[in-house]
């Protein structure tokens, strides 16, 4: 009793101590892990070395750190370096003037028209209806908010001002757009022909249409809601678009355009009217409701909120349109708080060259060392310390060497069929971007090989980006076509090839299993992630796999039974694997002089 009482408490003091050295080392996990990583990597390497020095361990070992550091660590860090400087300085050049002038070269696409008629109006109005469902939603009380000289009223009487003045505005973008394009026309034309005030003749002819299409407010107010009518006011529209313009001054083609226009801004004005008068009612309801029903007003709100979003998409040009001019066109509050989170976010994950840059660099420092001492001497003395621990573990050597032996090949197949296969999508992705004409080269580079470990979609995060860039920011519709070829048929393919060549036939990890054990140790550990990750399951599978081996070894010496045939007798067979397990009796209490010499010879199989 008092040997299971001692080695109770030795125990406890183990888990104590286990547990304080947990807390002393946790901050060393990452540099101590990538050296056990280099080490399972090169282990072929330092095998050659240590052949050719004649077996003196020290010198191998600083032969093949030496020339781990110069083919490795070194080109890593000076990549890694300069996609840091690349970044920094984007983040140097990412203010609000280099967003506004980008949204403008953005707005000014040839191909998708996002200029906004009535931006700066929509966004207060947008601003205006959000503070009327958020007065409501907030508050208990009906006559809090329907005071008639309350916030309520004052928002309810701005809306419908700027509302009023939308037609307008539509009026004046169409001229101005039209006005452009025939300049533009008029400049690369053949023929120099005499502009003259061709805005103010547009607008005389647009004009008098919004005029009469406002007229017809009183009559689409009392039509919302007999079909027939609205129809009969559809048809005065269109008698309205049919009418011909004569404008002295412009060609045949530039009235054919301004028939467009005019015919354009004639749907587009009537629908916004019709919109704008059934969020009218609704805005009725919200300033003149008497009735005490706080429910029906909150009702209200939210139909007020329809009744908007029908007349942005009416003014916008439809849902996608409007979602697309809405990110075109944000306010100047918007544009710094994208400034804000973007640099809040990014800046701490590049290199600071502000007051954190020396902590920065002794941290890097102090890291860099760690991974050279123990990529050192787990080199050289990598040997004792796994027959240290073969010699406490409970198993038999066979399992453990067969075990050893398993994980060494299959992980070091994985780790640099990984590897290898990142690098090489990065690099080839690089190409690409090399002859797209992309800058900041490096960073994208080193983003899609890092992104390349991650499956399935791994690379497609960094080069669908820059085609969309290419496509839409600079109109290289080209460039980004054959930019979208490469990473589909190259670099999202060429993995396969490498990875089959380093394999060649041994096991890989499930394509699923590999993404989630990826996703789980990036959520569980960080960046490091990425690699212990795969090497966790990668573990698992080879202790499953020599497990199934064993199981079959044991069926065949019950008997020759296939297993296929004993599946139900696994915790039979699981218990004669227990059996195997070496169990040393220890020696008699009066012989041992501590607890700690006596758990020594338990353990010793000699």
């Amino acid at each position: 009793m008092a040997r299971y009482i001692s080695f109770a408490i030795l125990f406890a003091i183990l888990v104590v101590i286990g547990a304080l050295f947990y807390r002393v080392m946790i901050g060393f996990f990452v540099p101590v892990f990538m050296a056990v990583v280099l080490v399972v990597v090169f282990r072929p390497l330092h095998r050659w070395v240590l052949a050719k020095v004649g077996g003196r361990d020290h010198v191998a070992a600083t032969i093949t750190t030496f020339l781990i550091v110069m083919m490795v660590l070194l080109p890593t860090a000076f990549v890694l370096s300069l996609a840091a400087v690349q970044g920094a300085k984007l983040i140097e050049n990412f203010n609000e003037s280099s967003i506004k002038v980008g949204l403008s070269k953005l707005r000014a696409n040839n191909y998708v028209n996002l200029e906004s008629p009535c931006a700066n109006t929509l966004q207060s109005i947008q601003a205006k209806v959000q503070d009327i469902q958020d007065q409501i939603a907030g508050t208990n009380s009906y006559t809090d908010v329907t005071q008639p000289q309350g916030r309520l009223a004052g928002d309810v009487l701005e809306i419908r001002n700027q509302m009023a003045s939308i037609p307008g505005q539509l009026a004046r973008f169409h001229s101005e757009e039209l006005e452009e394009r025939i300049l533009e026309a008029r400049r690369k034309g053949p023929e120099v022909v005499a502009s003259g005030p061709i805005e103010a003749k547009i607008r005389g002819v647009m004009q008098p249409d919004i005029e009469e299409l406002n007229a017809m407010k009183p009559q689409i107010a009392a039509s919302l809601d007999d079909p027939e009518a609205l129809g009969e006011l559809v048809v005065l529209k269109n008698e309205i678009k049919q009418r011909r313009t004569d404008v002295d001054g412009l060609s045949v083609t530039e009235l054919q355009w301004l028939a467009e226009a005019r015919s354009t801004l004639i749907d587009l004005s009537f629908d916004t009217l019709i919109a704008g008068e059934r969020m009218n009612q609704t805005l009725g309801e919200l300033a003149y409701s008497e009735d005490g029903n706080l429910a029906r007003l909150e009702e209200s709100a939210w139909q007020l909120v329809r009744n908007w979003q029908d007349v942005r998409e009416s003014i916008l040009g439809g849902k996608v349109l409007a979602f697309l001019k809405d990110f075109a066109n944000p306010s100047s509050e918007k544009v710094r708080e994208l400034i804000q989170n973007a640099v809040s976010y990014i800046r701490p994950r590049l290199i600071s060259f502000g007051g954190d840059s020396a902590a920065f660099l002794v941290k890097l420092i102090i890291g860099f060392t760690i991974l050279l001492l123990s990529l050192y001497f787990f080199l050289c003395d990598g040997p004792s310390m796994v027959q240290t621990l073969m010699n406490l573990s409970p198993l038999d050597d066979r399992y453990e060497m067969e075990l050893l032996a398993e994980f060494d090949r299959t992980s070091r197949a994985i780790v640099l069929a990984t590897i290898l296969s990142a690098i090489v999508q990065g690099l080839t992705a690089g190409i690409g971007y090399y002859f797209a004409g992309m800058p900041s080269l490096v960073m994208l580079t080193a983003l899609t090989t890092i992104c390349a470990l991650i499956p399935f979609f791994g690379t497609g995060l960094v080069w669908a980006p820059v085609c969309l860039y290419l496509a839409i920011y600079e109109e290289r519709f080209l460039a980004a076509g054959l930019l979208a070829a490469w990473g589909v048929l190259v670099v999202g393919t060429v993995d396969n090839l490498i990875k089959v060549l380093i394999l060649h036939g041994q096991s890989q990890l499930h394509p699923l299993l590999a993404l989630l054990s990826v996703l789980g140790g990036i959520q569980a550990l960080g960046p490091i992630g990425i690699v212990v990750g795969p090497l966790v399951v990668t573990l698992l599978q080879t202790t499953l796999t020599i497990i199934s081996h064993e199981l079959k070894e044991i069926h065949a010496d019950e008997g020759g039974t296939k297993p296929s045939a004993e599946r139900s007798s696994v915790g039979k067979s699981l218990s004669e694997m227990i059996r195997k397990v070496k169990k040393p009796e220890p020696p008699p209490l009066e012989d041992v002089s501590s607890p700690v010499q006596s758990m020594g010879k338990a353990v010793d199989p000699t």
